[in-house]
């Protein structure tokens, strides 16, 4: 047996087995499905509408995915990857699905016309199955995981974010309420030009006011804020840079 021979079996046995494992997992994802239709039908009328435009969602997912299949010119360069991929999402759906049934088919035939594999019995070693679909189980246990911190990430920034721009409204809700012009207005920093007309020489006051008009949000702003890693880098490098002159006017 020549080398290609060798490398042409050991391909032909990994799609074997990939193929089964997608066809598993794909029952797997089909029986979730299932669960879900009887919890849209038990569910109060709200809950069900949310849970059904979900679900038309992910099965307009699975036919865009699927779609691609249908073409010969996609055959001749989808990988076994991409193979397994379309396999395992027409499993999941073809009993939910018309369009995603006759794409179960057709990948049936074409995977037997094109490489002798029966999907529904590809002759794969059950060691190598079990094998693959523990390994498969764990990387969508590991990216379902990651997914949900995600999410929650993402979650407590927007509250967190709502919660400032709340406390920020409020002040200045309060500030308006009293009489006082909005913090970042012409009204008020002309009302601290004032304020500081005659008080210290004339270039401190001008840095004052420029600073303060730079300055958009109120002081109380800047503590639910966290510094940022630039801002943080630059504070270090001027107080270093103070230092330095500082020990250099001591030397002279």
């Amino acid at each position: 047996m020549s080398e290609a021979d060798g490398m042409d079996d050991a391909v032909d046995g990994a799609m074997r087995t990939g193929l089964m494992v997608a066809g598993r997992i794909g029952e797997q994802l089909a029986r979730m499905r299932e669960e879900e239709q009887r919890t849209i039908a038990a569910a109060e009328e709200h809950r069900a509408r949310q849970l059904q435009e979900r679900f038309h969602v992910q099965r307009a997912a699975a036919r865009a995915q699927l779609a691609p299949a249908a073409r010969d010119d996609w055959w001749d360069k989808a990988t076994p990857a991409m193979i397994e991929r379309v396999h395992e999402t027409a499993i999941a759906w073809k009993a939910y699905d018309p369009e995603v049934a006759q794409a179960a088919e057709l990948i049936r035939d074409q995977v037997q016309a094109r490489y002798g594999i029966h999907v529904n019995n590809t002759g794969a070693d059950e060691a190598s199955v079990s094998e693959a679909l523990a390994r498969a189980q764990q990387a969508r246990s590991v990216a379902e995981n990651e997914w949900t911190k995600a999410s929650a990430a993402r979650t407590d920034e927007v509250v967190a974010g709502a919660a400032v721009a709340g406390a920020n409204r409020q002040d200045e809700a309060a500030r308006q309420g009293q009489g006082e012009p909005a913090y970042d207005s012409t009204e008020r920093r002309q009302q601290l030009a004032d304020s500081l007309e005659g008080k210290g020489d004339r270039e401190a006051v001008n840095s004052r006011l420029l600073a303060d008009k730079h300055q958009g949000t109120p002081p109380t702003a800047a503590v639910t804020q966290k510094p940022s890693l630039a801002g943080t880098s630059k504070m270090a490098k001027q107080t270093g840079k103070g230092k330095t002159l500082e020990r250099g006017g001591l030397e002279r």
